[in-house]
């Protein structure tokens, strides 16, 4: 058994198998209690939801702090598609000399630049000489709100 919450390397989501959850046909709003049983429509796959790419997608446990202003907090679990081809303004998975970090992909004048997600930190620059590759794009955010 995968042991997600421990894990410090990427775990492939083929290791895990279907996870069906009842969807509830009713929108909910914050601060009315309502008792759902009665509003469930269907059960969803939350692999379907999720995943797109199953053999080219990963789950990432987040540290740092580098991406908070778009809520991507430590703790947190970042769901990375391989398979897609990394766009303007998409959130990656990027190694920098080797270690794997979260970064806001812009393109400008067909230039690639990595930009940190959080204002108290200072402007992320890519020095000469620093390996750089795109490794994924974040598809989703899993947040364990118990904590």
């Amino acid at each position: 058994m995968i042991d997600l919450l421990h894990s410090k390397m990427p775990v492939p989501v083929t290791a895990f198998s279907s996870l069906r959850v009842p969807l509830v046909g009713q929108s909910v709003h914050a601060g009315f209690p309502s008792p759902a049983d009665d509003f469930i429509e269907e059960m969803i796959d939350l692999n379907q939801v999720l995943v797109q790419n199953p053999t080219a997608t990963f789950l990432w446990r987040v540290v740092g702090d580098c991406m908070i202003d778009i809520k991507i907090f430590p703790g947190d679990v970042v769901v990375v598609d391989r398979s897609l081809n990394p766009k303007h303004r998409n959130i990656v998975l990027a190694i920098i000399d080797g270690e794997p970090t979260l970064k806001r992909l812009n393109r400008r004048g067909g230039m690639m630049f990595l930009h940190n997600e959080n204002a108290k930190l200072p402007a992320f620059t890519i020095a000469d000489g620093m390996e750089v590759s795109i490794w994924g794009i974040v598809t989703a955010t899993i947040r364990d709100l118990k904590k």
